[in-house]
């Protein structure tokens, strides 16, 4: 082969790869379009227009312009303060305050605000109705705003990351307490924006609507300024704090994480339930969540209870913590809509297992009390095992406060208290619904009020009396939850002890009576079958899938 073949042959090679080469890079340019398309019509078309307009708007802009200028003052004006000694001292800690007070603005303020007038403007505008009507789901929707403030908070952390690592180059501060720094201000920010969407799905009317806004800006403002004392903390003592990293920290961190998964699961369930529409069943997920919340802080209780060498307090702090959140939630459930609409008749579990077991996760006021009732129920049960199990390792020896006789006894009285305060309230409820319409938020006023009176009414007829004023405690106060348990823990008498144990749950048990009747009627609501309408046209909106092959041998049709 003479050297003239050779030379064309390899201008030949080079040619076909040159050619090669720009048709690989339009093939993987059309394959990443491709996927592009694919992952536009795949995402949520809330993000994707809450994205357009939340990126597009003067708030954004101005906010986005402000948090550059802000970053650049920052910079020139700590390094000039710094002086000389910035090439030999550790000064990061100084700028990564700073950095940090510039980037909590935006995502612990303007994030979780335009989160909040992103529903609100949806009614304002009338242009929530059409969005109703659509097949988006209510947690769509909810998710697509939340997503949305998601990329805001990226767009603002693109811009401060890079400052922040600059702190890292002059030393003091390090990598893992920058990346903290980060990651809980993005938990933040996102707890902070999906209470932002709850709170603009609470009314539709205006006026509630602006005295909701003024609170939450207010509060707001002040998680702003716990942001960034907790930032300047961090900044000067993280290292100091992460250098003794042990097991306390990470089951401090379990707890924080779980707390706040669980809440957030609430939260946002919530929110979806306030915008769908009546007929459907809001209150199932939103028990499950309870339920999910109240087995991880029993666990993580019975963590530490067990780390406590099984003492007492343990016990107490469970019982008490535990009995404030089902008042809470129970003053929410008991305050629902009753009666069930034929869509949600459709879906009520039907076997008798399910029936026995799922029905307290039924929509009404009736199944919220009993489904109350069997969760404070079980954590009595619970703190009762946990104080035998404690006296059997310990001997029965054990001392101090509170004593084991106290501890009981909160949990009963406690118990009933919870029983008869609700249970009297959903009366009350129930009887005024019979003669007039009363909303969620009269329920929970009711609620409100009757434990008011049950507090002040007695402190007002005893301030009165000249006989009962300088007494420590009277059976008058037996209405008011704190002095009397109050009254168990400073040493009263066990005679008035025993009177309260038979007193409280004695009329909380009647109350639960008295309501049976009612909670009875609604759960003998069974399952209903769908018309042939609905049937056909789910059929029409949802076909079977097409018969294929069952193994190689078949023939297709």
């Amino acid at each position: 082969m003479t050297t003239d073949a050779v030379t064309t042959e390899e201008q030949s090679v080079d040619a076909a790869a040159g050619t090669m080469a720009p048709s690989r890079a339009a093939a993987l340019w059309s394959a990443i379009d491709r996927f592009l398309n694919h992952a536009g019509d795949w995402l949520n078309p809330i993000l994707v227009k809450e994205t357009r307009q939340a990126l597009k708007s003067s708030q954004f802009t101005i906010t986005f312009v402000l948090v550059l200028a802000a970053s650049w003052v920052v910079t020139v004006g700590v390094v000039a303060a710094i002086g000389p000694r910035i090439f030999y001292s550790a000064e990061g800690g100084t700028l990564l305050a700073w950095y940090y007070a510039v980037l909590a603005f935006p995502l612990l303020v303007v994030v979780p605000l335009s989160a909040f007038r992103s529903l609100t403007a949806e009614r304002e505008d009338n242009t929530y109705d059409l969005l109703s009507i659509t097949t988006l789901k209510p947690w769509q929707i909810i998710s697509g705003k939340l997503g949305s403030s998601m990329a805001q908070m990226a767009v603002y952390f693109s811009v401060m990351t890079p400052c922040l690592a600059f702190t890292y180059l002059l030393r003091g501060v390090d990598v893992p307490t920058i990346a903290i720094l980060l990651l809980y201000t993005f938990f933040w920010s996102l707890g902070l924006s999906m209470v932002g969407i709850l709170l603009a799905t609470l009314t539709t009317q205006r006026f509630a609507q602006v005295f909701i806004l003024v609170g939450f800006v207010s509060w707001l403002l002040f998680m702003f300024y716990c942001g960034v004392m907790w930032g300047y903390g961090t900044a000067y003592y993280g290292r100091s704090m992460l250098g003794g990293v042990g097991s306390g920290f990470w089951i401090v961190l379990g707890v924080i994480a779980t707390s706040y998964a669980t809440f957030f699961a609430l939260a946002f369930f919530a929110a979806a339930g306030m915008i769908t529409f009546t007929s459907e069943n809001r209150s199932t997920p939103l028990r499950a969540c309870m339920v999910v919340q109240q087995a991880a802080f029993v666990g993580w209780m019975a963590a530490v209870w067990i780390s406590g060498n099984f003492r007492l307090e343990f016990v107490l702090v469970m019982i008490i913590f535990a009995g404030l959140y089902w008042y809470v939630m129970g003053t929410l459930l008991t305050a629902e809509r009753p009666g069930l609409s034929q869509r949600v008749r459709r879906r009520l579990p039907q076997s008798f297992f399910g029936r026995m077991f799922l029905s307290w996760f039924n929509p009404g006021p009736n199944s919220g009390y009993m489904f109350v009732i069997a969760n404070t129920t079980l954590i009595v049960v619970l703190g009762m095992f946990a104080i035998a199990f404690g006296e059997i390792t310990s001997g029965g020896g054990r001392g101090g406060n509170p004593t084991v006789e106290e501890v009981v006894d909160t949990m009963v009285i406690g118990w009933g208290y919870i029983v008869g305060y609700l249970g009297i309230g959903l009366l009350i409820i129930s009887a005024l619904r019979r003669i007039a319409k009363v909303t969620m938020l009269a329920a929970v006023l009711i609620h409100l009020l009757l434990l008011l009176a049950g507090f002040g009414i007695p402190y007002a007829v005893k301030s009165m009396s000249i006989e009962l004023r300088e007494a420590d405690y009277s059976f008058l106060q037996i209405t008011d939850p704190i002095f009397s348990i109050r009254h168990i823990f400073d040493g009263g008498v066990r005679g008035d002890a025993n009177v309260l144990l038979i007193l409280i749950p004695g009329v909380a048990t009647c109350v639960l009576l008295l309501n049976m009747p009612q909670i009875i009627r609604e759960l003998r609501v069974v399952r209903e079958a769908a018309p042939t309408r609905v049937l056909q046209d789910e059929a029409e909106l949802h076909p079977p899938p097409e018969a294929g092959p069952q193994n190689p041998w078949d023939e297709p049709a």
